[in-house]
């Protein structure tokens, strides 16, 4: 088993993610809180503990090593965090361009900070991203080139959130085909992640806040301009973008800043084959 990294990976991400799924929604209250919450840490721990066991203290700390990677250029911060909430934006634009009054709610809208900080430290970003982008980008792509790499992060990356779309919440189930469509935006988003990974000297940081960023826009965008929601046509124009963005992806590739010179420790991050 210490022997296929993968396979040990999706073992301890899927288990614990799951078990702890299928145990929250057994319960009420908090300790359903607190297990919804645990299980969004599935990833990055199984990445933490393949490292470990398959790679042992050597790879284990290069894995901690492109986590922590922040030194690298300001528009990489500024692009992961703005970039998402603009794409978002310009979904909802066709709506706004079409109503004579659209109402803001500037507070609300300004939640979009403390609400990537919370998805950064409490959910998608450090919770998954180390596993999905720290380990298995790195472990996959030793064998196969950044496109096969993130189709396949992408795929495994959608089934992980089965228990959301498969097992019934307040009465509602998302179902099978709600969840190919969700592993198909994993797909692209994958794509985009990885190229932005590259280009930002693989410092996983820089994607965990976009995933974080991500996540939070939504979010404040529905909540700051509280008289559009119910346009259904908004999230498949957003969808159809990063779709597109991610088949923008297959061949576009970011350059890489150069590495700083008090930084010279470190590995220089090498061409990927694409």
């Amino acid at each position: 088993m210490p022997g296929h990294p993968v396979l040990v990976f999706v073992l301890l991400a899927f288990g614990w993610s799951w078990a702890l799924e299928l145990s929250a929604r057994a319960l009420d209250g908090t300790p359903s809180d607190a297990l919804h919450l645990a299980a969004k840490f599935g990833p990055s721990l199984a990445g933490l503990a393949a490292a470990w066991l398959c790679g042992g203290r050597a790879e284990l700390r290069a894995l901690v090593s492109r986590v922590l990677r922040w030194r690298v250029a300001v528009g990489w911060y500024a692009f992961a965090l703005f970039a998402p909430l603009a794409l978002w934006m310009l979904a909802n634009s066709y709506v706004v361009a079409a109503r004579s009054f659209v109402d803001f709610d500037l507070a609300a809208f300004a939640m979009f900070f403390p609400l990537t900080v919370k998805h950064f430290a409490l959910g998608g970003g450090l919770g998954e991203e180390i596993g999905w982008r720290g380990f298995l980008q790195s472990t996959l792509e030793r064998r196969h080139g950044v496109v096969a790499t993130s189709a396949a992060i992408g795929v495994i990356w959608g089934l992980w959130h089965a228990p959301v779309f498969l097992l019934p919440t307040a009465g509602r189930t998302g179902g099978a085909g709600l969840l190919a469509l969700f592993t198909l935006l994993c797909m692209a988003y994958s794509l985009i992640f990885a190229r932005i990974l590259h280009g930002a000297r693989d410092s996983v940081m820089i994607v965990a806040l976009m995933h974080a960023s991500t996540n939070a826009a939504e979010r404040a965008v529905k909540d700051g301009f509280p008289n559009l929601h119910g346009e259904g046509l908004v999230p498949l124009i957003y969808g159809g973008f990063v779709i597109a963005l991610g088949l923008a992806a297959l061949v576009v590739q970011l350059p890489s800043a150069p590495q700083p010179c008090s930084d010279s420790s470190q590995p220089q991050p090498t061409s990927r084959p694409s």
